[in-house]
């Protein structure tokens, strides 16, 4: 990638993750610890969200963290359904833990007020998307319209709760289930965009595809990237990279598509899928 690379004209992230101050630097200290992986921003959550509402180009975004134990996805819902009145780009989605009381009921209340579904982390959560304990957030998920953003894909940390044999379960008993699997898939893309092409609502997101990482370069089939290019949707994982944002722009609109398919994959897809 070079810096004279344009950037495309406008775009929708659809995988951002503003979190509470306290909750992006255990993250961000994990990710050092764990990994020896740098997280490059190390501002606040305002500074992030006004770092993204002043990014040119930038449409809308969608905002989420997740809920790594029972019992804190109620507080976290309540910061999510207030940023986009700090943050007017900003759509957000709720979080929701498989032992937390009363799954549906949690989901019925996030959906009030005013989130647009919620993000399922199986390697951080320690849940296979496929597990009975989280049927009552898809099925409610379904009644409202809404969608769930999952880490369902082995990269960049392999594990018992993810790979794509865990994730088919779900397209079969929830074919209305609107679904977006972060990474295309990685490290399993031509499964799961295979996937894509059969399910009509299976999406994938390209945060970290196409990037160097201290963990390696998550990639994909690149024809089957260009066939599947209605179903695939531009993410950037921001603040959680070791790069600049703009880096991530780049390295998309670098992929081997025609103009039709950059903007689809850019804004297009997306803005159908959120309705906006």
């Amino acid at each position: 990638m070079t810096e004279k690379t344009p950037l495309p004209q406008r775009w929708i992230d659809i995988h951002t993750h503003i979190m509470p101050d306290k909750l992006y630097a255990a993250i961000r200290n994990w990710f050092s610890v764990n990994a020896g992986w740098d997280l490059l921003y190390k501002g606040t959550w305002r500074d992030a969200a006004s770092l993204l509402e002043s990014t040119e180009g930038l449409c809308r975004y969608l905002a989420f963290g997740y809920a790594h134990k029972p019992g804190i996805a109620g507080e976290l819902n309540r910061f999510y359904a207030e940023l986009p009145s700090f943050s007017p780009k900003a759509i957000s989605l709720g979080c929701a833990h498989q032992d937390d009381d009363d799954l549906r009921g949690m989901a019925k209340n996030a959906f009030s007020m005013g989130l647009r579904g919620f993000k399922v982390h199986c390697q951080v959560q320690k849940v296979a998307p496929c597990d009975r304990r989280l049927w009552p957030l898809y099925e409610e998920t379904i009644e409202e319209g809404g969608l769930v953003m999952f880490h369902a894909g082995t990269g960049p940390f392999p594990g018992d709760f993810v790979g794509y044999d865990l994730f088919e379960p779900v397209l079969k008993r929830f074919p209305e289930l609107k679904c977006i699997v972060a990474h295309l898939g990685c490290h399993e893309p031509e499964k799961f965009l295979r996937a894509a092409l059969e399910w009509d609502n299976l999406y994938l997101d390209t945060a970290y595809t196409f990037m160097d990482s201290p963990k390696g370069r998550m990639e994909a089939p690149l024809g089957l990237v260009g066939e599947a290019a209605h179903k695939i949707l531009f993410a950037t994982d921001f603040p959680g990279i070791s790069h600049e944002y703009a880096d991530g722009v780049r390295a998309i609109n670098e992929l081997p598509l025609d103009e039709a398919q950059k903007d689809a994959v850019f804004y297009g897809n997306a803005a159908r899928l959120l309705g906006v």
